[in-house]
């Protein structure tokens, strides 16, 4: 980790696209902190996914030579979490508008901070929606004057960091485009947290809304006007650092060190870490001019995360019932049988779950034939590695995932092999078989030269050990459908096992047999 941290830069995570926003937006100052914050997180640039919705913040994922996902309007944080689910060991980031994030996306985004999946959220808040031109959204200001409220807006502004805490969001938070350090060290605390970092930034739109946050944010007033938060220290601000905050009963008020005896001592101290989220209401409630605008962490907290639950539920499930597949999912324990031409519906449960669950029965069926003493069934109690080191061990290759797709159409040829392993030494990947090829490739107008193999491949969904018995693959491969299953070895490489194997051993015992038994005549 600490290697990739001194081997990565600012620059590894700059992609080819021209950056297309426009002069003096604030998008600019936080891909620039972004783009800094991620060689800090000791990853590999292959772990970090970007998914965005709709409008300018949404172009992130152009600007970053990372996997991204340009997706839907408001689903970014659908998206995300499907995204994390599936590979929880990707680093995800959602960057989203207050638009896009709050309007058509709000309640994606509200379930996403409750769920508190290990992901982070970025939500620029400009209060106006600027890709289209100029429509209020929901933070624009009561009053404020739009071309869809050239009146002045009538409703009360949606404010982002009360709507993360009332979604018990885990980690919660605020900088402005102007100040890029602070950004900085506010993103990598958010990164760092385990649980959905929900960070809310505040930028003016300089072409439809350039006033936004000009108030606060501007250079030469920032320092009186914002209180930049800081852990187990006093609530203090002001360009002489002689302001500061102490409550009475629960509402704040702004004192001045040293006059009326107020004293240091006598201001609150922030504790992000409170579990009761009524302190971290409150620094939202504050506001100018009435208030210097709170900026910095609010609430930092830790809750189980959803995809570790998750991930923990399916080992527990699958131990008390089980491997499940889709079709005895499809089918279920009850059925509807439909009949002389929709006139008569009759529903059954003559099925049972039990019958329905095929990798149930095929284990059942398979621990049966490996008690026969019949010679063929008896070889199934086997180790898998035998087979891996009798048939034809010496072709299972190995590509990495950033390999082109080219080069693996190109070992293919030379090898003459059906599937290929992608991974490294540590760690297996995926696989990559010829029907991949063909279907993601042949069929499809991809850049076979430039693409690299990890867009194409298919994620382990079982690794053997080579102790494992023979029955025990003829298992995994009936129940999932594939051809081929990874296998560990005992000297710590991975390796690869085909149902054509399998059938050759499984000839070559036939045969055996055969001879014996004619033999014994």
């Amino acid at each position: 980790m600490e290697g990739l941290k001194e081997y990565l830069t600012r620059q590894d995570f700059v992609s080819s696209s021209e950056v297309r926003w426009c002069p003096g937006c604030g998008d600019y100052a936080v891909l620039n902190s972004v783009q800094n914050v991620l060689p800090q997180l000791g990853l590999p640039k292959e772990k970090f996914v970007f998914v965005s919705g709709i409008g300018c913040s949404s172009r992130f994922p152009y600007y970053l030579d990372t996997y991204g996902f340009h997706s839907i309007h408001g689903r970014a944080p659908t998206i995300a979490t499907g995204v994390k689910v599936a590979n929880p060991e990707l680093s995800v980031w959602v960057v989203t508008g207050d638009g896009d994030g709050l309007s058509i996306g709000g309640n994606h985004l509200v379930h996403a901070l409750r769920r508190n999946l290990d992901m982070n959220i970025i939500l620029l808040n400009n209060r106006i929606y600027g890709l289209t031109k100029g429509q209020y959204s929901p933070t624009s200001r009561k009053g404020q004057i739009t071309k869809t409220s050239p009146y002045g807006v009538l409703e009360e502004p949606l404010d982002p960091l009360r709507i993360a805490l009332a979604s018990e969001a885990t980690f919660v938070g605020r900088a402005v485009d102007t100040d890029p350090k602070h950004i900085t060290e506010v993103l990598v605390a958010g990164a760092e947290h385990k649980g959905t970092a929900f960070v809310e930034i505040l930028q003016s739109c300089v072409i439809f809304n350039k006033n936004a946050w000009t108030e606060v944010s501007d250079r030469s007033c920032r320092e009186d006007r914002l209180l930049y938060l800081e852990q187990g220290k006093p609530l203090i601000f002001g360009e002489k650092r002689n302001k500061g905050i102490i409550l009475k009963g629960t509402k704040p008020v702004v004192v001045t060190i040293g006059e009326q005896g107020i004293k240091k001592k006598d201001l609150v101290v922030h504790d992000r870490h409170r579990e009761d989220p009524v302190y971290a209401a409150m620094l939202t409630k504050m506001d100018y001019p009435d208030y210097p605008l709170p900026v910095g962490i609010f609430h930092a907290m830790e809750k189980p995360v959803y995809e570790v639950e998750l991930v923990k539920q399916i080992k527990e499930v699958t131990a008390l019932k089980g491997r499940r597949n889709l079709q005895g999912l499809l089918r279920g324990s009850e059925y509807w049988t439909v009949s002389n031409k929709g006139k008569t519906i009759k529903r059954s449960t003559g099925i049972s779950s039990l019958a329905n669950d095929e990798s149930k029965v095929m284990d059942e069926r398979i621990h049966a034939l490996l008690k026969s003493t019949d010679p063929l069934t008896a070889s199934l109690k086997n180790t898998i590695g035998k087979i891996f080191y009798d048939y034809d061990y010496k072709r299972s290759k190995m590509l990495s995932p950033r390999d082109s797709i080219a080069s693996a159409i190109a070992l293919f040829k030379a090898a003459k092999i059906e599937c290929i392993l992608v991974g490294d030494a540590k760690r297996l990947y995926g696989i990559l078989s010829e029907r991949d090829i063909i279907q993601n490739v042949v069929l499809t107008s991809v850049d076979r030269d430039r693409m690299p193999i990890s867009s194409i491949m298919r994620p382990v969904y079982e690794i053997m050990d080579e102790s494992n018995s023979i029955g025990d693959v003829i298992n995994i491969l009936s129940i999932s459908g594939h051809r081929h299953v990874p296998i560990r070895l005992k000297d710590g490489g991975f390796g690869l096992v085909t149902i054509r194997q399998i059938l050759r051993f499984i000839h070559d015992t036939v045969e055996q047999v055969e001879k014996k038994e004619s033999e014994d005549k």
